[in-house]
């Protein structure tokens, strides 16, 4: 039985992500699971997916504010090295996850500077409006648990 996706499913999906020039930005290596209604997943795309059945392939386009909201001049700024953890090998594109691997966000580094470098606390997706190609691999009925 193909079960429809909805609150309390787990789902199986494949997603890619592109923004609208059509440029990959994220080529979805491996299969996403979550369960629906439990904020595992952009809201727009849940929402979009809901009462899809496996086999559903398409397109769900969000806007910035659907997706990772504008980009915010004000998370970009200069960080002295001093501040920043000693022995670092700094160099542009480096992320740094403040609270170790648990922090809830990532600073990247966007260039050195004579003082330390300029990091960036957007998303890297933050401004961009995004295609996601998805397709519904798996839906198993929810019983109400969290399993993913």
């Amino acid at each position: 039985m193909n079960a429809p996706i909805a609150e309390g499913s787990r789902v199986t999906l494949r997603c890619r992500v592109f923004d609208v020039a059509g440029a990959l930005l994220d080529d979805g290596g491996r299969p996403l699971v979550f369960v629906c209604g439990r904020e595992q997943l952009l809201a727009g795309v849940e929402e979009k997916l809901r009462g899809r059945e496996p086999g559903y392939r398409g397109q769900i386009e969000l806007t910035p504010e659907e997706a990772y909201g504008p980009h915010r001049p004000e998370l970009v700024f200069e960080a002295v090295r001093e501040n920043l953890p000693p022995g670092l090998d700094l160099q542009p594109g480096l992320q740094l996850s403040p609270g170790g691997s648990d922090g809830k966000f990532a600073l990247k580094v966007v260039s050195l500077t004579e003082r330390g470098a300029m990091l960036d606390g957007n998303h890297p997706f933050a401004g961009k409006h995004l295609v996601f190609d998805v397709e519904v691999i798996a839906v198993e009925p929810g019983d109400g648990a969290d399993h993913a």
